[in-house]
């Protein structure tokens, strides 16, 4: 199409002035959206004036541009809305929005094992309005423990999906995301498929509950690996799940993960009230173990927004949710108490409390188990970049060959991007004998 036979893209130009955007701040934004999907793009003014003329950039670069004006605007936006593709039906999953938690995920699932379907979802950009904790399923002043799924044909069922989820998740935490997902995925659109067509009533219950976190699993696995909008759909179809099967611990896991994920792209508004929220709604409805979690995570976000008193009171809050459950029969694991020390440490480091940061890191790093290689890694690049901040270089170098003895075992794009955070830092210091050591292997 010449210049001469476009259109002005009027539809564009409308949403731009209701975000008060100057061209070059809405090509950073879009720059922005892009780079939370992995994509490097360098769009600037220019570029916004070629849309407003009527170009169309290629897909995913639509999505991207109504994401950053739905973030802007406050409100959902649609490619449409921008005038940058045609209303047309596209090959994404239609989400959660209605339907069974069942369909949603296995109509997600099918997508996924689609490679054209799934390199699309793979480039969709992060939905900053699908990180809300959506009311907790009956009123909140008469809830109560539903009654034990009915025991029946299902049970063997049951009891092999939760064999699976141990089996997937020791490699998911030994050796990365980029394992096993789609296999997973495959399971998801067989054999559960054909039992939850098969079972009907109460004992269906417990089969979505198992399903829910066989769900929340890969979706773990996308966040693990960058996907994040495949990361959300997974939790979405989880948390649906979760609501059908009334299951109150795997649904504040699910939120837990994905006030995580809302964090880790530097959302921390919204990850802090995702995780406000959900532990405020569940009550004594969750038990303690999942309370601690949801209340580690809020903590760290509001260290980073600045909010030391309230990080704090969480951090507490947190660490007696774990006591409560200490002298009885399933006390905290080391998992759980490794967990939240991870969490001090890093509230405390936003808060520039160094010393009792590194304290919780190295605590959280003597309790982590064994097999759980990926997080043991993450906190320990956490301990390295708390090193080099006070310059201490031989200590950092040390604790980073934990690291490097660890990474080639690895396949993890969270883990790939510490490496390269503190290879960075560690180039500005190349000039440290110790630095140089620690460099040349890397």
């Amino acid at each position: 199409m010449t210049s001469r036979n476009r259109q002005k893209n009027e539809l564009l130009r409308a949403l731009v002035g209701e975000a008060r955007w100057t061209h070059h701040n809405f090509a950073l934004a879009v720059n922005r959206v892009a780079l939370e999907a992995g994509v490097v793009l360098h769009y600037d003014r220019t570029t916004v004036s070629h849309w407003l003329s009527g170009s169309r950039p290629r897909p995913p670069v639509p999505a991207f541009v109504a994401q950053a004006l739905s973030r802007r605007t406050g409100r959902f936006v649609s490619v449409a809305d921008t005038g940058l593709a045609d209303c047309t039906a596209n090959d994404l999953p239609s989400g959660c929005d209605g339907g069974s938690g069942a369909t949603a995920l296995l109509e997600l699932v099918a997508a996924d094992l689609d490679p054209a379907r799934r390199a699309v979802l793979r480039e969709q950009p992060f939905r900053v309005d699908w990180v809300v904790a959506p009311d907790w399923p009956g009123d909140p002043d008469r809830r109560r423990p539903g009654a034990p799924p009915a025991p029946g044909a299902a049970d063997a069922t049951v009891a092999a999906m939760a064999a699976l989820n141990r089996a997937f998740t020791a490699p998911h935490q030994a050796f990365g995301g980029g394992h096993a997902r789609l296999a997973l995925a495959a399971y998801l659109a067989t054999d559960v498929r054909a039992r939850l067509e098969l079972h009907r009533g109460r004992e269906r219950r417990g089969l979505l509950g198992a399903t829910a976190a066989l769900a929340h699993l890969i979706g773990l696995m996308c966040f693990d690996d960058l996907h994040h909008n495949l990361a959300q759909r997974y939790f979405r179809a989880a948390l649906r799940l979760t609501a059908e099967a009334e299951d109150a611990a795997e649904r504040a896991a699910v939120l837990c993960g994905m006030s995580a994920q809302a964090f880790f792209l530097g959302h921390h508004r919204e990850a802090a009230l995702l995780a406000d929220t959900a532990a405020e709604r569940a009550g004594g409805q969750a038990p303690p173990r999942a309370r601690a979690a949801l209340l580690g995570q809020a903590a760290v976000a509001h260290a980073a927004l600045a909010r030391r008193r309230d990080a704090l009171a969480r951090l507490a809050k947190a660490e007696r949710c774990l006591d409560e459950v200490d002298g009885t029969r399933q006390p905290p694991g080391r998992t759980e108490r490794a967990d939240l020390a991870h969490h001090a440490g890093q509230a405390l480091a936003l808060l520039r409390d160094d010393p009792r940061a590194e304290l919780a890191l190295r605590r959280s790093l003597r309790l982590r188990p064994e097999g759980e290689r990926r997080s043991r890694m993450l906190t320990t690049h956490q301990l390295t970049d708390l090193q080099l901040r006070h310059g201490r270089f031989e200590q950092a170098c040390a604790t980073w060959r934990k690291f490097l003895d660890d990474y080639p075992h690895i396949r993890s794009a969270r883990v790939d991007r510490a490496f390269r955070a503190i290879h960075r830092q560690l180039r500005e210091h190349r000039g440290n004998a110790a630095v140089h050591r620690a460099s040349r292997p890397a």
